[in-house]
């Protein structure tokens, strides 16, 4: 017995001792993870904020003042919003929905001053402009050891990472900008994130940084135009011609020209000229500036980034069905979006290994399949009556003619045609 036990040790020994992911427990296991120790060798004690070509501020910045990201981030936000009220929680043990758990309460009340939808719209929005989202979940002691009463997102542009010693590489965040110096530690807050190639970094990767050139150049073509709007639109020169002999203009034939276009006399008249004119043009046109164009590329850009169908932005014929661009916008982006979230939640809570939080999506109508079609593809088969009723919900007909095959007329068969002579066609 002794040395059976003797025996395991030695083997849960060795597989801690392999390389693994950070270990958040109080085992300080992670004093064998030389991958951890490494990372922390080189940034311990340091407040990282993430190495972008676009910082965090910008990306603020960028969702304010740019509505192609404002509108495409809160359409997707919001449907997430929308589709989190159909997170349920399943048994893994009884395959059974719970009706009743403290996790539903949670999720159904995240505290005060949010609901559920506000709450899933701002983690949406953080999520799809930085790539990450934390959320401040504060554990209950004493009787209810382990529960989350109330959650919070925290802005991400005010997160910064906390990096502490071997046994603990990630020792919580602190909040950038604020007064107080207090560390929010990693048993209060959980994260959301995009896989990020900087394993210095415990930021995600912001889809909307990929995007950020495009969005650049538009914005510098829109400026271009609105100052060439505000100051009266393109300017136009006109000179007389330069005299022959000397290759300027004289003076008397400028000074007529200037009072002919510029007196107040002159506005709106048709001009009359004596001699000959040249006409150079100060400035670009917003054609030549090709801002519609450049305006497009951003778009789609984004839209890629995201998932987003460019047709449902500019609202073409293929999305004027509203409900198949909600279908379209739950499928991509509001499911996925909203189980990420239930997943993270789960795990932090110390629920995963017993409970499954998804979104149910039977309860969603858009996704639900069209009973015409049902029906349709039913007559193809020829199916009968009860199995019709059946597929749509009603009662079996206890009669023989509902359980025969339903043939419609000008049905033909291949053993009608066993006994014709094919020499004599």
């Amino acid at each position: 017995m002794f040395g059976l036990r003797l025996t395991s040790e030695k083997y849960i020994s060795g597989l801690e001792s392999e390389l693994k992911g950070y270990y958040a427990d109080e085992q300080r296991r992670n004093e064998r993870n030389e991958y951890m120790k490494a990372l922390t060798a080189v940034v311990r004690g340091l407040e990282l904020p993430p190495f972008t070509p676009v910082n965090r501020q910008e990306l603020k910045a960028l969702y304010e003042r740019s509505s192609p990201v404002m509108g495409v981030v809160n359409y997707i936000a919001e449907n997430v919003g929308e589709v989190m009220r159909y997170l349920e929680l399943k048994d893994m043990r009884t395959g059974e929905y719970v009706d009743r758990h403290w996790l539903l309460d949670l999720i159904r009340r995240p505290n005060d001053r949010f609901t559920l939808r506000k709450f899933g719209t701002a983690w949406a929005i953080n999520k799809l402009i930085y790539g990450d989202t934390f959320v401040y979940a504060p554990k209950s002691v004493g009787r209810d050891y382990g529960k989350v009463a109330e959650m919070y997102v925290i802005p991400s542009h005010r997160v910064g990472v906390m990096h502490g010693d071997d046994s603990n590489p990630f020792a919580g965040i602190k909040l950038v900008g604020l007064s107080g110096d207090r560390l929010i530690t990693p048993e209060e807050v959980f994260e959301s994130f995009d896989y990020n190639l900087d394993d210095t970094s415990w930021f995600g990767t912001s889809r909307l940084a990929s995007a950020a050139t495009y969005l650049s150049v538009m914005e510098k073509g829109m400026a271009r135009e609105e100052s060439a709007l505000k100051n009266g639109g393109v300017a136009n020169v006109i000179t007389p011609q330069p005299d022959k002999q000397v290759g300027v203009a004289r003076p008397t034939e400028a000074d007529s020209l200037e009072k002919e276009f510029n007196a107040q006399s002159a506005v709106g008249k048709t001009k009359v000229l004596r001699y000959p004119v040249e006409i150079h043009t100060l400035g670009n046109a917003p054609v030549d500036l090709s801002i519609l164009e450049s305006h497009k590329e951003a778009v789609t850009a984004l839209c890629f980034v995201y998932k987003l169908p460019v047709d449902l932005y500019y609202g073409q014929a293929k999305y004027e069905n509203a409900k198949e661009a909600k279908k379209t916008i739950y499928e991509q982006n509001a499911i996925p979006m909203a189980n990420e979230f239930a997943e993270d939640l789960l795990n932090y809570c110390g629920l995963s290994g017993d409970y499954e939080l998804a979104v149910n999506t039977d309860r969603i109508d858009v996704l639900k399949r069209d009973p015409m079609d049902t029906l349709n593809a039913l007559d193809k088969m020829c199916a009968t009556l009860n199995e019709k009723r059946e597929a749509m919900g009603y009662e079996r007909i206890d009669e023989a003619y509902a359980d025969k095959p339903m043939i419609s007329m000008g049905y033909q068969f291949g053993s009608e045609y066993d006994d014709i002579d094919t020499e004599l066609l």
